[in-house]
């Protein structure tokens, strides 16, 4: 496949934009500290005048702001350092397990207030009381708890 007319390849930026600032860190980052990096490019350069781009080959562990100058690069590069973002905690996958009892005792203590976990609990017993299979039950109760509290 030949190369269209007007395409911006990356090479083509890389070469247009030749003075980089450099963060190294591989891990990612928090969507805060994401956000304030793009908007510290923006603020440094005009919107289409910076290309981010991964550590790669001879960068490999470091992110990459591309420039168009050597000031705006420093800038970056200054603002990095002083701001020590490579440093930032990395974001929290998961939740922990105080975090996941905590939800669940939430989750619990709603449905005991307003009546939920009575009105599940019923529709369960009832389909078992019919003769229905435990999966059948376990249908019926979950359809009760897909209406909401019985006050609306």
């Amino acid at each position: 496949m030949g190369k269209r007319r007007g395409e911006d390849s990356i090479a083509s930026r890389k070469r247009r934009m030749p003075y980089i600032a450099k963060i190294k860190r591989d891990d990612p980052f928090r969507p805060q500290d994401e956000r304030e990096i793009q908007a510290m490019c923006k603020r440094i350069a005009a919107a289409g005048e910076y290309m981010t781009l991964a550590g790669w080959r001879e960068d490999a562990g470091y992110r990459v702001f591309h420039f168009a100058t050597w000031a705006k690069a420093r800038a970056m590069q200054h603002w990095i350092d002083r701001s020590s973002i490579a440093h930032r905690p990395l974001p929290k996958l998961g939740e922990t397990a105080e975090e996941k009892a905590a939800r669940k005792q939430e989750a619990l203590d709603w449905g005991l207030q307003t009546g939920a976990v009575h009105r599940i609990v019923q529709a369960y017993r009832q389909a078992r009381d019919r003769g229905e299979s435990e999966l059948t039950a376990f249908n019926a109760a979950a359809d009760a708890a897909r209406h909401g509290p019985p006050t609306g």
